[in-house]
């Protein structure tokens, strides 16, 4: 048994918190405790170093359930606590910042779900519906509390090429910080959204779909996407011109233009810019020019 009786601040420091931090609930306290931390009347230093044990650990599924309000109803508090606890033992917290407490839930969830084995389509709905709504949380969650565009530049139409003009193939569009693309299963936005509201909210129904988050003026904006716009977006978004974009989302040129400048309006865009040919950027050293020559 280890004896801290001597120790410094800074290794008793680091000693309370591997002890508050033990990931396994049944664990004992460390057995050294008695020589850190003095009896009372009532408790041994086991049982009293126990106490904060407790406290940290009611603190962080406090925090998940804050986190999580339309998962914690569609599950009743006792069973999501009982999966939060499994989530807080398989990762712990690591950060400074109790925000970042469920960044891994979602993904938590699907790793161990219990017929992760099985073939996709024999795969428990409940699950799904699960997963799907623990993620949509954390995106909306990370899109409210993150980096908005009310205070910098939003690409408008105005800035965007004339429809006729030739350089549209070779427009890259860059996204506003706070945009998010979600695959989800089911219809889980208007669940959350219901519960939100404290409204009365019946179970999502199933429902394929990509859902473009956003914030525009502090709100935060949801937009269903249907196929194949749900590809154009997500091609536009890793960074392919509009010409390749649409090519990847497997459709003709046609109705892009329109599709980008709905888009612009609702603000999904900061900046748009031309991707040069590549023997003239060789040439003059850039890698791409303002989308529309200065007037």
């Amino acid at each position: 048994m280890a004896d801290l009786s001597g120790a410094s601040l800074a290794e008793l420091q680091r000693w309370f918190q591997a002890a508050v931090m033990i990931p396994d609930r049944s664990a004992a306290a460390p057995a050294d405790a008695s020589t850190v931390i003095t009896a009372s009347t009532r408790q041994y230093p086991a049982e009293r170093l126990a106490v904060y044990r407790r406290g940290y650990r009611l603190r962080l599924l406090e925090c998940l359930r804050a986190s999580f309000p339309a998962l914690c109803h569609l599950l009743g508090r006792d069973l999501f606590d009982a999966f939060a606890d499994d989530y807080l033992d398989a990762c712990p917290s690591r950060s400074y910042t109790l925000f970042r407490v469920g960044e891994r839930f979602a993904e938590h969830l699907e790793r161990t779900r219990p017929d992760r084995d099985q073939p996709r389509a024999e795969r428990e709905a409940w699950v799904d519906l699960m997963v799907d709504l623990a993620r949509f949380e954390r995106v909306f969650a990370e899109v409210y509390h993150g980096q908005g565009t009310e205070t910098g530049a939003v690409l408008s139409t105005a800035d965007l090429p004339v429809d006729t003009d030739p350089a549209w193939p070779k427009l890259t569009l860059r996204p506003a910080p706070c945009l998010r693309l979600v695959t989800i299963r089911y219809a889980v936005h208007g669940y959350a959204a219901a519960i939100a509201r404290g409204a009365t909210a019946e179970l999502p129904r199933a429902q394929l779909a990509v859902l473009a988050v956003h914030r525009r003026a502090y709100t935060v904006v949801i937009t269903e996407l249907n196929p194949p716009a749900d590809r154009l977006l997500a091609a536009l978004l890793s960074g392919e011109t509009v010409a390749a974009a649409a090519t990847t989302a497997g459709i003709s040129p046609a109705p892009v233009q329109s599709w980008i400048r709905g888009w612009v309006e609702a603000g999904l865009f900061t900046a748009c810019a031309l991707r040069p040919d590549p023997k003239t950027s060789a040439r003059n050293g850039s890698l791409s020019q303002p989308c529309r020559a200065p007037a």
